[in-house]
């Protein structure tokens, strides 16, 4: 899968059709995507006045744990580095009133 267009190159795109005038295929050339995907943000444009979905969610869960936490949980690993996960819990737990899943530490560690 080709990454994401930047939103610099995004604006660039609204800005070679209404602007510069230049064809769907000639914008899609440019900026390395597909005509579907110019069409796209176009179409973006068009309906919100901007390239992105202003409406769109954010996919996924918030993060449970900020980076102090995850420099807190560094220091008790460095400190005792064969704690078990449920060990790791219940201490942010009594330190500092998080609850976090098993799974979430398995995945930030």
């Amino acid at each position: 899968m080709p990454p994401h267009l930047s939103s610099d190159l995004q604006h660039r795109v609204v800005t070679w059709r209404y602007e510069g005038r230049k064809s769907i295929a000639e914008i899609a050339e440019l900026a390395g995507c597909s005509e579907h995907t110019v069409f796209k943000i176009l179409c973006l444009h068009h309906d919100f006045g901007h390239v992105n979905n202003p409406f769109a969610c954010c996919r996924g869960c918030p993060c449970s744990l900020d980076q102090h936490d995850l420099m807190y949980i560094q220091s008790i690993l460095n400190a005792n580095p064969s704690l078990y996960l449920d060990e790791i819990q219940e201490q942010l737990l009594t330190t500092w009133g998080i609850e976090v899943s098993i799974a979430t530490l398995s995945h930030t560690i």
